[in-house]
């Protein structure tokens, strides 16, 4: 109840606030512009309804959220008035920023005798206007920044603001990066268009408009660069995923943007090199599009780039294996299959983009070859055009997926813990069986096609564009067998060398299960480990008898209620193990959050669940982060959903897509 009643009262103060801002700003215009006092009533009539109205609704709102403010804690440390205090800056300051660029851009094309009406923004203000907005958003801004900074000296509880003020410091960076690139973009567009002078002010004005987007956001994003940088210092900035996800987002975008842009351009000079005619001042206008904006996206992607990798490499220690005590052999770093994974995904992401390019580009090369034998001619119609799109898809795509597929090969062909570890990622999984399933899906339908239209020629339906379909068909479901063949070899081969792994890793952990003469706490581990990894070596010793001065095991299980009481010997045994404790709780048990010592872990809950403990051994035997099952919450089920309902989309798109190519 107290969410929603936040949720009420400061929604409609931000809402209300942003009416008198607005009515003011609308005020303030119709009293320093003559035009408008003197012949539109309008203008002035709004603003001053605008105000009437929004100022008692946002200074009582605003008046009962500050008084509970004062009164409770948990209401000045609220996460909706963090988001609420940090948006009102956003929507106050970045309008700042834009009235600010239009008086910069308009300045620039007067100065450079160009009409004003070419103004990238604010063609069709004025510098009241601007100056208007410009001052009345900052007093707005600059009054709640007090805000802000005494509730940063009062509060105790800062999670909720420190994660706002996060969110709102990589706006700031996303909102200056934007209008950086798009400077840039328009000065490149205007310089490789050459030569500049025959296109007229049209092209100079793009000029202008690039150097002022590029004046104005370049130090906007390096000032918010740094202060997100400056920030690192704090272990829970570095660590961030809203950080990670930042970095991943603008590299993938950028590669995206690169990949597009490169192909555009590989397809126009091969339209050119096949001998199509373009002139230099035309080839030079379709270029400079293309090649305008991904130049500066290569540029954000070696950057943002670079720190990508550094922040993978930070997720973690700087070592990548250490000794373990009484393990014959290094192991991985706990944290190494965290870093891994993080590299995969990259990878993967870009393998999987390259393998759709690919894939395509030899279908256009394929539908391009049966077009050519059936027309009896190479270059006829839109030949050239099919053969210069389907060599500039396959050359963009191809080298993709093979720079960044290969090293991913390589990498879970390596013997050891490293190419264990990166051939039962759950990433490298989802890829192939996405693979084998767009394969499977995809040679379904083709397959489906094919039939259809053999079978509609015998019936007598026709037999027009039925050989030139059926060839399509069948070059299409031969795409899909080669592709679901070579990712279902990688998979046979994935559980081969990881077959062998685990029996290796399992065979080397022997394992000892304690419990009293009258329990049977031991049997029924036992088995249920035996069922799990039948190649575990485990065995049962009773609590009060003497154990044998041999090997010592490598883990050991016993039940909550001889954990927390053991007989002598066994107590003085454990405290010279160092091995790993899995304590299984019992039926009259209650879990304990805090472990005793290091190297104890408390499974499951207060029910005895022997399969979950059988699968933390697993995993520890394994090498793996103990993951133990944890409730599925609500907002897991609505992941989940909206997660389902974008995969049929994914599959209906894929449909359409292959029936589309098919029938057209």
């Amino acid at each position: 109840m107290r969410t929603i009643r936040r949720l009420y009262f400061y929604s409609v103060a931000f809402i209300s606030l942003e009416v008198v801002l607005w009515g003011l700003i609308g005020l303030l215009r119709s009293i320093f512009v003559p035009a408008v006092t003197g012949g539109n009533t309008t203008l002035l009539a709004q603003a001053l309804a605008l105000i009437l109205v929004g100022v008692p609704v946002f200074g009582l709102h605003w008046w009962v959220v500050q008084r509970d403010a004062r009164r409770e804690a948990d209401e000045h440390a609220s996460g909706m008035r963090a988001f609420f205090l940090y948006a009102v800056l956003l929507s106050t300051f970045i309008p700042v920023i834009q009235n600010f660029l239009a008086a910069v851009n308009r300045l620039f094309l007067e100065t450079s005798h160009l009409s004003r009406t070419a103004a990238f923004i604010g063609s069709q203000q004025t510098w009241s206007d601007n100056l208007i907005a410009l001052l009345m958003n900052t007093l707005i801004g600059a009054y709640f920044i007090s805000i802000l900074r005494a509730d940063w000296k009062q509060i105790t509880v800062q999670g909720a603001f420190l994660f706002v003020r996060r969110i709102s410091r990589y706006l700031w960076v996303l909102y200056g990066l934007l209008l950086t690139v798009a400077g840039v973009q328009q000065i490149l567009s205007f310089i490789l268009q050459i030569p500049p002078s025959i296109f007229g002010t049209l092209l100079k004005a793009t000029f202008i408009n690039g150097l002022a987007l590029t004046l104005v956001g370049t130090p906007l994003w390096v000032w918010a660069w740094k202060t997100v940088q400056d920030s690192l210092t704090e272990p829970a900035e570095r660590e961030s995923l809203l950080r990670l996800g930042l970095l991943y987002a603008l590299s993938l975008g950028s590669v995206l943007t690169v990949l597009t842009s490169s192909g555009i351009i590989l397809y126009l000079l091969l339209r050119v090199i096949l001998g199509e005619r373009i002139l230099l001042p035309e080839f030079a206008r379709l270029v400079s599009g293309p090649l305008s904006i991904g130049l500066p996206l290569a540029g954000i992607w070696a950057y943002y780039g670079k720190w990508l990798a550094q922040a993978i490499a930070d997720t973690s220690g700087a070592a990548n294996y250490i000794k373990e005590p009484g393990l014959p052999r290094p192991v991985l770093e706990p944290g190494l299959p965290r870093r891994g994974g993080m590299r995969r995904l990259y990878s993967y992401i870009l393998s999987a983009i390259g393998l759709a390019a690919t894939f395509i580009g030899l279908r256009m090369v394929l539908a391009f070859v049966v077009d050519a034998l059936l027309a009896g001619q190479v270059w006829g119609g839109s030949l050239r055009l099919s053969l210069a799109a389907s060599l500039s898809t396959l050359g963009v795509g191809l080298p993709l997926w093979l720079l960044t597929w290969r090293p991913m090969q390589v990498q879970a062909l390596t013997p050891g813990d490293a190419g264990d570890h990166a051939r039962r990622s759950i990433i490298r999984r989802i890829y192939l069986y996405l693979a084998l399933f767009a394969s499977v899906i995809g040679g379904m339908i083709s397959a489906g096609s094919l039939v259809y239209l053999l079978l509609k020629a015998l019936l007598g339906g026709g037999t027009a564009g039925v050989l030139q379909g059926s060839l399509k068909a069948l070059e299409i479901f031969t795409l899909f067998v080669l592709l679901g063949v070579y990712h279902g070899l990688k998979l046979r081969q994935d559980g081969k060398a990881t077959g062998l792994a685990l029996t290796e890793k399992h065979a080397a952990f022997p394992t000892l299960i304690f419990d009293r003469e009258d329990g049977t706490f031991g049997e029924g581990m036992l088995a249920t480990i035996q069922k799990q990894t039948p190649k575990l070596p485990a065995s049962i010793h009773l609590a009060n008898h003497p154990l044998a001065k041999t090997n010592p095991p490598r883990a050991i299980l016993l039940p909550a209620d001889l954990a927390l009481d053991p007989p002598v010997p066994l107590r003085e045994w454990l405290g010279k193990f160092t091995g790993h404790r899995l304590v299984v709780p019992q039926p009259s048990s209650k879990p304990r959050t805090e472990h005793p010592a290091t190297g104890w872990v408390w499974v499951g809950g207060p029910v005895t669940d022997l399969n979950q403990a059988a699968l933390v051994l697993r995993q520890i035997a394994e090498g793996q982060e103990v993951r133990q099952k944890a409730a599925v919450t609500g907002w897991m089920v609505f992941l989940y959903v909206l997660a389902g309902l974008f995969g049929v989309q994914i599959l209906g798109l894929l449909v359409s897509l292959i029936v589309s190519s098919l029938f057209r």
